[in-house]
């Protein structure tokens, strides 16, 4: 009896110790735990945690259990040996009563409760990162001495493939966790809808490209090498910008960028001796796949604020600012310039007709998370990737106005098109047979086509 309570007395302080680094490790915070290495150094057995954190939190996990059922076992011998000794309720004898059990039962149970997992999660909770800090070398240790168990890890893979859930990197988990922490606390009223959505644009940023946020080609505006002094004036008063793309003949050869302050010194000049030319910045272009992060990091480097980006043929395809950068993480940012400009392609939804009003520059789906509230659901492809671009994959053509043409459960009409683009539509939701009688046919090509000045002859933003 006395060896069995020296046991269960060791088996309750190990259940406690890797109870206690068990919650630790699986609640850690990565951010906590570097301060703590460097005010107090241990680095190189740190890393050696971290490289295999699953491995150490399935170890600590195992000798756990082990600690628990040995305490569950000592105390059914401990309460046998009482009874066999007299002191139970009948005489003595080596079998256990069913009394004795049920006691044994309630003990050890609350004894790890409390031991094994009250004060454990408490302590983890508080004090998590210091306590793995303080016990890097018993880690250590107890990943050795489990590496056995650890050969156990390769049965989380037929699991997560019978529950349905798809594998996803490190950085993913990490992500999604800081997301959920986020929504958890703006539900207590600790983090405000403002900074919810900040924390949720920097989350983002990370898997975005330049092309989602670009100025496409066709709302860009610049000048020609061979503009003169005065109409460049008259353009920038006009247009408000102060870096100007500036190109020969059209916006697949753009030669430099023009700052507006590099013309301060011609102010009462004679514009005779004006050359543009030699003032221009060299330009930078990037792809239109090229991740926001890396644009940041570049544009950072190079102490720039515009760059040009190029499709995969090498042609412009559009621009992209700094500004447009910031405006990802912390919103829309107006300038006295654009004041009146409308921030966002709106989406207008009136629930009682079922229909909506969409800016055709609106991306499919954001388009779709508004018309979800009538039933609606515009096709998805790689093809298209706004409203305006899935009028167009639909009809092989660029419409004319009140044009429309049937979808899958909607039909959608042009009210407003450009001779490049389209710009404003409607979408009504029917039945498909609704649809496709409501549709009209498309219009007869019986007349010549108006010829059509390139819409990139003053184009850059």
């Amino acid at each position: 009896m006395t060896i069995a309570a020296l046991v269960t007395v060791a088996a309750v302080a190990l259940a406690w110790l890797f109870s206690t680094l068990h919650y630790a490790l699986a609640d850690l915070s990565m951010v906590k735990l570097q301060e703590i290495v460097e005010r107090r150094g241990g680095r190189r057995a740190i890393d050696h945690i971290l490289e295999d954190l699953d491995g150490h939190i399935l170890a600590t996990g195992a000798l756990r259990v082990l600690c628990n059922s040995t305490i569950a076992v000592c105390a059914v011998v401990i309460f046998g040996a009482f009874r066999a000794s007299g002191g139970g309720t009948g005489g003595a004898g080596p079998s256990v009563s069913l009394l004795m059990l049920g006691l044994a039962v309630v003990a050890s149970s609350a004894v790890i409760l409390i031991f094994a997992l009250v004060i454990p999660m408490s302590l983890a909770t508080h004090a998590g990162e210091r306590i793995v800090h303080a016990c890097r070398g018993v880690l250590a240790g107890v990943h050795l001495l489990a590496s056995p168990l650890r050969t156990m890890a390769i049965i989380d893979i037929p699991v997560k493939r019978l529950a349905g859930v798809a594998h996803i990197s490190e950085a993913e988990e990490m992500a999604d966790e800081i997301l959920s922490a986020v929504h958890e606390g703006q539900r207590e009223g600790n983090i405000g809808d403002a900074e919810r959505e900040m924390i949720e644009a920097v989350v983002d940023f990370k898997s975005r490209t330049v092309e989602e946020i670009m100025t496409p080609r066709t709302e860009m505006e610049g000048i020609e090498l061979t503009d003169n002094l005065d109409f460049i004036r008259d353009f920038i008063s006009r247009a408000g910008h102060s870096r100007i793309p500036v190109y020969i003949g059209d916006l697949d050869h753009i030669v430099g960028i023009l700052y507006a302050k590099d013309l301060l010194k011609y102010l009462g000049r004679d514009a005779r001796d004006f050359r543009l030319r030699p003032i221009l910045r060299r330009p930078v272009w990037v792809p239109e796949t090229k991740p926001l992060r890396e644009l940041l990091r570049e544009l950072r480097a190079r102490k720039v604020h515009l760059a040009i980006v190029l499709d995969e043929y090498g042609g412009t395809t559009g621009l992209v600012t700094f500004e447009d950068l910031l405006e990802e993480i912390v919103g829309e940012i107006q300038d006295e310039y654009e004041m009146h400009e409308e921030a966002e392609p709106e989406v207008t939804v009136d629930p009682e007709s079922r229909s909506a009003e969409i800016d055709a520059r609106a991306y499919i789906s954001d388009a779709n998370d508004d018309l979800s509230a009538i039933g609606i659901a515009l096709p998805d492809s790689e093809e298209y990737d706004t409203v305006g671009g899935f009028v167009l994959a639909s009809l092989g053509r660029i419409p004319v106005a009140h044009e429309s043409f049937p979808g899958p459960g909607f039909v959608i009409t042009v009210l407003e098109a450009e001779p490049t683009r389209v710009v404003r539509v409607r979408v009504e939701a029917r039945s498909e047979a609704q649809a496709a009688a409501d549709a009209d046919p498309p219009p007869q090509a019986d007349a010549e086509p108006q010829p059509v000045r390139a819409a990139d002859d003053r184009a850059g933003k």
